[in-house]
């Protein structure tokens, strides 16, 4: 029992000294990404890294990285430009922790929304194009 108590001693003694700093560590930073609603999937720069609640903190390269829980297929100029809490451009320092909240509960009704008066308005104007057209040849 001696033994492994002198053995126990040097080993917990060397993880606590040389274990406090890990350079590598030091070379990222993290993200802790929470929002109101559960299940929600979260992305970090374009990139699926989990669904509320994430198990951990997300590590990250220091600098300027985008948080969203709209898929990156959807994010049309006109959305993210209307869509604010729930696209965070967000910049990150080596070794800290940054949180970041998105609200959902309405926004992703307003993505679907959005996309489909961006449809609307696209088959709108190619109609007015298409009868432009039309009359143009009609006069001809």
């Amino acid at each position: 029992m001696q033994s492994a108590f002198r053995l126990m001693v040097p080993l917990l003694f060397g993880t606590l000294v040389f274990g406090q700093g890990n350079p590598d560590m030091e070379k990222f930073g993290f993200l802790d990404v929470k929002t109101d609603s559960m299940d929600v999937p979260f992305f970090i720069d374009g990139i699926y890294v989990g669904n509320h609640p994430l198990k951990g903190v997300v590590p990250v390269l220091p600098g300027f990285h985008e948080v969203s829980y709209v898929h990156p297929d959807i994010q049309k100029k006109k959305i993210r430009d209307n869509l604010s809490d729930g696209i965070k451009r967000v910049y990150v320092a080596p070794d800290d922790t940054l949180e970041v909240f998105l609200f959902y509960d309405h926004y992703l009704a307003q993505v679907e929304a959005m996309e489909k008066e961006l449809k609307i308005q696209m088959i709108a104007g190619a109609s007015l194009f298409g009868f432009l057209v039309i009359m143009i040849l009609s006069i001809l």
